[in-house]
């Protein structure tokens, strides 16, 4: 799912010596981060197929898997917290900020930017193990539920499968991709304002409790977004009920449109984050 996010960093570091220093001491090689994910995948796929079939088998089983599912949801969205705990450590410990290196990096006739988003890189690259596997949980809770809504609409024939596959399977399958995709523009964001921040705050502990309250933050602003899941549901029945011609594209609309902002304020946060450590850089600081 990350091949392609990977790629470019490491292309990056043809155009940027800080990151391609980073590469030759720190990280691993791109086929082994690569290997990994290929490795995970398969894994959480076919778990996710095991955990469906009861639910098909027996259909009177389903309300209950609908709660197991919802809690694992829960679960692995919680599992989330201690990623961006990992995020935030990465910009703090691997980005060696107020070290030596650092200093004597920035008296080198690098620009600013090109040091600032070495670093930043670098410190993606850090998270990335945890971020496949953060991925990975979603990928598998995600899964499981759209496989168990394809085995149950199978039993009922393909006029059933047809009105499911547009009506839920195809938005669910949409929604779970963009879901399983968050993380990295999550991860993206949480070390940018990590990185500014300890950039930005004097006491590097403090400048942590500040990445933490950003990331502290954004998830309350998902958290609400979920508690608002309810009244969302009833305004999308109107829809139906009201005969708008948008109806019948109305839920993977709505998957679509909801992922595209959180797309645009992750990386705007980004954007934000990384400007300010570079004024900060450029005054010396």
């Amino acid at each position: 799912m990350f091949r392609s996010a990977l790629s470019e960093l490491f292309e990056a570091a043809c155009f940027n010596p800080v990151l391609w220093l980073a590469l030759r001491h720190e990280h691993p090689s791109q086929a082994n981060l690569e290997r990994f994910e290929r490795r995970a995948q398969p894994i959480a796929y076919l778990l996710a197929l095991i955990l469906a079939v009861p639910s098909v088998i027996d259909l009177r089983s389903f309300p209950t898997f609908l709660q197991l599912w919802f809690v694992t949801f829960v679960i692995t969205y919680a599992l989330g917290f201690g990623a961006d705990a990992a995020y935030i450590l990465a910009a703090r410990f691997g980005n060696q900020i107020r070290s030596e290196f650092w200093e004597a990096l920035r008296l080198t006739p690098l620009p600013s930017a090109a040091i600032v988003t070495g670093k930043y890189m670098s410190g993606q690259l850090r998270t990335w193990r945890g971020l496949v596997l953060e991925s990975v949980l979603r990928q598998l809770v995600a899964a499981t539920l759209i496989f168990a809504l394809i085995g149950i609409s199978l039993r009922g024939g393909l006029s059933l499968l047809l009105c499911s596959a547009w009506l839920f399977i195809i938005p669910f399958a949409v929604g779970g991709y963009l879901y399983a995709a968050e993380p990295l523009w999550r991860m993206r964001a949480v070390v940018a304002l990590s990185f500014a921040a300890i950039l930005h705050i004097r006491d590097e502990w403090l400048a942590v409790i500040g990445a933490i309250g950003a990331a502290f933050a954004i998830r309350l602003a998902q958290i609400a977004f979920l508690i608002s899941l309810p009244a969302q549901n009833e305004l999308i029945d109107q829809w139906y009920r009201s005969g708008n011609l948008l109806f019948i594209s109305s839920p993977l609309l709505y998957v679509v449109v909801i992922y595209g902002l959180f797309y645009g304020v992750y990386r705007r946060l980004s954007v934000w984050a990384i400007e300010i450590a570079i004024r900060r850089t450029e005054r010396g600081e």
